[in-house]
């Protein structure tokens, strides 16, 4: 997949700020993309709190409408979700990152979507006024960038 510019992520959040736009895109991407949504939602999230299933959603929607706008997308499936997912975690997991920002620097290393991991990266900073627990921020890390790499893989 050809790389994703920030240009193209900022497009497509501005669509999304729009309400009415937002819940279009998401039922279309609902209608098309079952396991995608199936991977997102409160079940399969169940550690999220309610802002955070929302912030992972509206991620979802950036990445997913980005990718959109360079390429037709076939559905995903939730075994390469899945699969991904478990890459994901092992190394959230390895020993040798002890901190956040050492896993966050070992999956941006050679990455090829580098925006769209910013993205993911500036929207769970750890901030004073941000609603992301710790855990949450994990899980968001981790479920995006499963996200992003299913598209990459699939679309090379």
């Amino acid at each position: 997949m050809k790389f994703i510019p920030e240009a193209t992520i900022n497009e497509v959040i501005e669509l999304l700020e729009n309400e009415s736009n937002y819940i279009a895109e998401l039922e279309d991407i609902s209608s098309i993309q079952m396991d995608l949504m199936a991977f997102i939602n409160k079940e399969n999230q169940s550690l999220l709190t309610e802002e955070e299933l929302s912030i992972l959603q509206f991620l979802t929607l950036v990445i997913f409408k980005s990718v959109q706008k360079h390429y037709e997308i076939k559905p995903i499936s939730g075994k390469q979700l899945e699969e991904a997912e478990e890459g994901n975690w092992a190394v959230f997991h390895d020993t040798q990152y002890k901190k956040f920002s050492q896993v966050m620097d070992k999956f941006f290393e050679k990455y090829d979507q580098e925006d769209l991991l910013a993205l993911v990266e500036d929207t769970v900073q750890d901030e004073e006024d941000n609603v992301i627990t710790q855990v949450g921020r994990e899980i968001i890390v981790v479920a995006a960038k499963s996200i992003i790499d299913v598209l990459n893989q699939s679309l090379n």
